[in-house]
């Protein structure tokens, strides 16, 4: 499985079932890929693909192969870009001049995901730093935009 995947699941990250069941959390192992949905994407999300695996492959080692397989997976893969561009937009602004080394990188990266999923108190709860301050993770949950966004899981 792609390590994006667990990436989501291992952060302890709530998962909502299309049954309207509520969040839960899921095991990553009783997760599958879906199949794909998309055959082939558009040469505009093909690009804004490669610009945030570009931003974000040396965090989450996701190449830009493996998350065009993915964002193919997704029922909805625009909607899951815009997300990770609004990431890629504050990871890029913050870390530009305060990721001095990849505890802190990995750190933002983190809070981000967290903070796309949960509300901003909820993202800080979660959260267990290794490199931030406290400080910097209110400044950075504060500039994500985004309502956040559990990921849908299809239970079968």
């Amino acid at each position: 499985m792609y390590k994006i995947l667990a990436v989501y699941v291992s952060c302890l990250i709530s998962l909502s079932t299309y049954a309207q069941q509520g969040t839960v959390i899921v095991d990553p192992n009783t997760v599958n890929l879906h199949s794909y949905v998309h055959q082939s994407l558009s040469p505009d999300l093909l690009k804004r693909i490669k610009k945030t695996t570009d931003i974000f492959e040396a965090v989450d080692g996701i190449s830009y192969e493996q998350a065009v397989d993915l964002y193919k997976r997704d029922l909805d893969p625009e909607a899951n870009l815009i997300i990770f561009e609004e990431m890629a937009r504050i990871y890029k602004k913050f870390c530009s001049s305060r990721c001095s080394n990849p505890k802190k990188k990995k750190d933002v990266y983190t809070l981000l995901l967290l903070r796309s999923m949960f509300s901003t108190s909820e993202a800080i709860a979660r959260f267990k730093p290794v490199a931030l301050t406290k400080q910097e993770i209110i400044d950075i949950t504060k500039q994500y935009k985004l309502v956040a966004q559990p990921i849908s899981v299809i239970m079968e």
